[in-house]
Order: structure tokens, then C-alpha cells, then sequence
């Protein structure tokens, strides 16, 4: 039988308290974000009921409202089945999300909804390295704030080898954000290409 969450803590706890946490080379690496010395974080114990997330079941969800209308909702691509929005904030050359215009989850998505995302993500990479100095993108996918599907796509700049992997999303936390103006004028550029290969609509 799989364990309970509650089992699961229990063990793990009691193997910290045991043996301590295991060992890591996590500082050797050279995407390693940090300096110095970090303490690990005392577990909390699972809760009984997770909280809701942002728009459950679509209501008051931000973006069911940007998919509904995706030409003013700040969206740089859409089609009739998914929409594409820069990531504000970002240090990379190249962030946004991938998000379905209905409300849905990974799991309640239809078959075309699937087979249209599989396309979408293969093009924006396409997409990302014929029209940016970047090499490939990350995708990534958590979902534990908002409810509705959200895909986020990003890249680091060619050459920036200490931003390859895992902890690419923490060092964009930590570095200063592009000008928007920028964002959007590269954001102009690979939309338009990514019409070419997919179709949709880019913002103009």
C-alpha cells in the first residue's frame, strides 16, 4: 500500500532524527545560486485539507479573464484553444506562461487540448532559439498557487552556463528585471514567428 501523507512524515522525520539529512553537492555545482552556509528547514507536519487554490472551478481567475479576451488582456499569442503571456518580472531573455483559454487542469484537459499543447511546446522552442540567443527553453509546471493550467516557458542566454538547469527559476528570482519595453518588443518578434509555425494570432 502507498504510504498515507501522514506516514510518509513520520518516516522521514524519524530518519532526519536518526541519520540527519543526506548528504548533497549541491553547493559544488556551478548553477548553485548561493554562498555560505544554509540551514535545512524544520519539516511541517501535513495538513488535513489542502487550502483552495486561486479561481477554483474559474471563479474570479485572472486568467480565464485574459484567455476570454486575450487582445486586451495583455497575451502576445492566442488561438482559439491556448494563449501565451510574458512572464513580468523576469531577468531572462526569454519567460512567459502557456496557458489553455478554458479553465483546466492537466488532468481535465480533452484529448485535443493535450495533442495542441504537445505542438505549442515544441514550437516555442523553435520559436524561442530561431529568433533569440538561447539554446533551449525550460518548462515548468507547478500549479500549487492557481488552479488554472499554467506552463512556465523560459531560457537562459546562450553561453550563461551557470544558469543551465534546475535552478534557473531561482536565479531569475535574484537577478534585476528586463525593461518592459524590452519584453515586449522581443515578445512581438517571436510571436509573429511562432504564427508562422502554428498559427494563431500574435498581438500587434
Amino acid at each position: 500500500m502507498p504510504e498515507t501523507p501522514r506516514q510518509w512524515y513520520d518516516r522521514v522525520v524519524r530518519a532526519i532524527e536518526d541519520d540527519g539529512h543526506r548528504e548533497t553537492d549541491l553547493p559544488s555545482w556551478t548553477s548553485w545560486p548561493w554562498t555560505g552556509e544554509l540551514t535545512v528547514k524544520a519539516l511541517d507536519e501535513p495538513v488535513e485539507t489542502e487550502p483552495d487554490r486561486r479561481g477554483v472551478g474559474g471563479v474570479d481567475c485572472h486568467s480565464c479573464a485574459t484567455g476570454a479576451d486575450p487582445a486586451t488582456g495583455g497575451a502576445v499569442w492566442w488561438d482559439e484553444l491556448f494563449f501565451v503571456v510574458p512572464a513580468r518580472s523576469s531577468s531572462l531573455p526569454f519567460a512567459m506562461f502557456l496557458m489553455p483559454r478554458r479553465h483546466c487542469d492537466l488532468a481535465t484537459m480533452t484529448p485535443e487540448e493535450a495533442r495542441r499543447q504537445g505542438e505549442l511546446l515544441t514550437a516555442l522552442e523553435q520559436t524561442a532559439t530561431a529568433t533569440m540567443s538561447v539554446p533551449r527553453i525550460q518548462v515548468a509546471r507547478w500549479g500549487d498557487g492557481g488552479e488554472h493550467l499554467h506552463w512556465w516557458v523560459y531560457a537562459r542566454p546562450t553561453g550563461m552556463l551557470q544558469l543551465r538547469g534546475t535552478f534557473l527559476s531561482h536565479w531569475d528570482d535574484l537577478l534585476p528585471p528586463r525593461p518592459l519595453d524590452d519584453v515586449a518588443a522581443d515578445a512581438r518578434v517571436w510571436a509573429a514567428d511562432l504564427v508562422t509555425r502554428v498559427g494563431g494570432t500574435a498581438a500587434s
